[in-house]
């Protein structure tokens, strides 16, 4: 994989394939999280591929952390076929998964300022 470091402290770093997968799993729980509050609040999952997987909470991780796996599988052999290509992967998937949370965001937002 890709070896980009930040500076954990002087003398050390922390390597990017930890911290990509990391901010990943992050954004999956955000999702998990934001979606849970609007079903709630009484929202609709709008993806009809999910709409029956986030009505369980467990069901809803338990999916997540396969996709999240599966990512990382994906990504490992795509670094060593193709130099940042695994990199690339998570680049897109972290863009795409904050878009959800920001979306998500945008509906729980205005239920807590009128509430």
């Amino acid at each position: 994989m890709t070896a980009i470091f930040v500076p954990k402290k002087a003398g050390t770093s922390i390597p990017l394939w930890i911290i990509l997968p990391s901010i990943l799993a992050g954004l999956f729980l955000l999702d998990i999280l934001t979606t849970q509050l609007i079903l709630n609040l009484g929202g609709m999952e709008l993806n009809p591929m999910m709409s029956g997987v986030v009505n369980s909470p467990f069901l809803h991780m338990l999916l997540k952390i396969g996709i999240l796996i599966l990512v990382i599988a994906v990504a490992i052999i795509a670094e060593a076929r193709v130099k940042g290509s695994g990199t690339a992967l998570y680049a897109v998937l972290i863009v795409m998964y904050t878009v959800v949370i920001l979306n998500n965001a945008s509906v729980i937002l205005p239920h807590l300022l009128a509430g």
